[in-house]
């Protein structure tokens, strides 16, 4: 099977583990990619829907991976047992919706030496809810794929509450040695211009307006 570029960035930083949860797993190709390229020694392919469950568990008994992943059907981290996952990865929704699975099951998510997050949106709110919870961000990721760019951020729980620059929250700490970080700024840029025009409230409009001088400042 082919995976996308996103979902290999992934997998490449999640290497090392020894029990990795897959949550929203859809069809269960990161975990069976997961396991037969060695990345962990054991996967949990979790999915709140039963029809997508049923076809990754399909799946995973067709790659001879049965004895290596298992499928569990619920919400979020609720499927997961209390210490028993040290790599989950969230990948493929929003950064609210994967803030809000860390939230609702927080030991869950602490006990994990890192998480591997690929928000969709939110990136910016998603990496200040992670410091607001007592997670570090280690590093992050850039990942250009059907004409636009996608972050990917490792996280790991230390309980301390990290505070960075609202330009850090919205452009990322660890993004600027990537050779792709310019097209990434004149990317964000051309999303600011498709939009800026539709604000109404002025705080919208002033945030889009700061963003804007913290990217031009930077293309400079």
């Amino acid at each position: 099977m082919a995976l996308s570029l996103r979902l290999r960035a992934v997998l490449e930083l999640a290497r090392g583990c020894e029990i990795l949860a897959d949550i929203g797993t859809d069809h269960g190709f990161l975990p069976i990619e997961a396991c037969s390229m060695e990345i962990c020694e054991k996967a949990i392919a979790c999915d709140i829907n039963k029809g997508p469950l049923a076809v990754a568990k399909a799946n995973i008994r067709a790659a001879g991976l049965s004895h290596r992943i298992e499928t569990r059907l619920g919400d979020g981290l609720k499927p997961l047992c209390e210490k028993e996952a040290d790599c989950i990865v969230i990948s493929g929704m929003g950064g609210m919706r994967i803030w809000n699975i860390l939230h609702t099951e927080p030991g869950k998510a602490r006990f994990a030496k890192k998480l591997v997050l690929g928000p969709q949106h939110n990136v910016p709110e998603l990496r200040k809810n992670l410091h607001g919870m007592g997670f570090e961000i280690l590093t992050e990721k850039l990942v250009y794929e059907d004409s636009r760019f996608y972050v990917i951020l490792v996280t790991t729980y230390t309980g301390e509450i990290k505070s960075w620059t609202e330009q850090e929250y919205f452009l990322g700490k660890y993004l600027r040695d990537s050779e792709d970080f310019m097209p990434y700024l004149r990317y964000h840029r051309s999303q600011i211009d498709g939009y800026i025009g539709s604000l109404k409230h002025p705080s919208s409009l002033q945030l889009a307006e700061l963003r804007l001088s913290w990217i031009d400042e930077l293309l400079m």
